[in-house]
């Protein structure tokens, strides 16, 4: 990944993942709720986890990944992300295949990005923007980090009533399509079984600190 690449999703990783983090906490109450008004609530309750001063001991940003990672389990759309990421080749893999690719992915994901909370120091969320068109959506905002502005705008699916984030998109840079070119430079010179071999050892050496600052 590009030096520019890493950096801003370096900046933006307290709030990459925030949103399907903390959709866990809208519940039932939410079904109804707007995109944005998912957004802001998920986003108001991340915030609260990070304003704990034990984010920044060991023990205690355990515990906030354990309980970012459970939220995340329930309400982001890993599924949507995966395919999305894959492209094509998903076409033509078994549901074991992307049972198994989804599962791979979204260790990885987490593994990437929540090691890397920290305690939150006071980033602002603007939300200027919602386009909604049948069962998607997408939201944009601009984050206030020290004394930068970063755009970070989300895509969101809605099933059974609940919108779901499947793709964040920061300074321009779109997770999905991120991952999707890195896929696809793999699969032109070995297989979707080597890929997913791949992604498993990644999250082997993510697993046991062998790799500090992962691509």
């Amino acid at each position: 990944m590009e030096k520019s690449v890493k950096r801003i999703y370096s900046i933006l990783s307290v709030l990459v993942l925030a949103v399907g983090l903390s959709l866990g906490t809208v519940g039932v109450a939410g079904a109804d709720m707007t995109p944005t008004e998912t957004l802001e609530e998920g986003i108001d309750k991340i915030v609260a986890v990070l304003k704990d001063p034990k984010v920044n001991t060991e023990s205690g940003k355990r515990e906030a990944i354990e309980e970012l990672s459970e939220m995340a389990g329930n309400y982001f759309a890993f599924d949507e992300l995966t395919k999305r990421a894959v492209g094509k080749p998903w076409l033509d893999m078994s549901e074991g295949q992307r049972t198994e690719f989804v599962q791979t992915f979204r260790k990885l994901l987490e593994l990437t990005y929540l090691q890397k909370i920290r305690q939150y120091h006071d980033e602002k969320v603007e939300f200027t923007k919602e386009l909604v068109k049948g069962n998607r959506a997408m939201v944009l905002t601009n984050v206030q980090a020290k004394d930068s502005v970063y755009s970070v705008n989300y895509k969101l699916i809605k099933r059974e009533n609940r919108w779901l984030v499947y793709d964040v998109i920061g300074e321009n840079i779109s997770l999905v399509k991120n991952y999707r070119q890195q896929f696809n430079e793999i699969l032109q010179k070995s297989s979707l079984e080597e890929l997913v071999e791949r992604l498993k050892k990644k999250v082997s050496a993510l697993e046991s600190g062998k790799v500090a600052d992962p691509e």
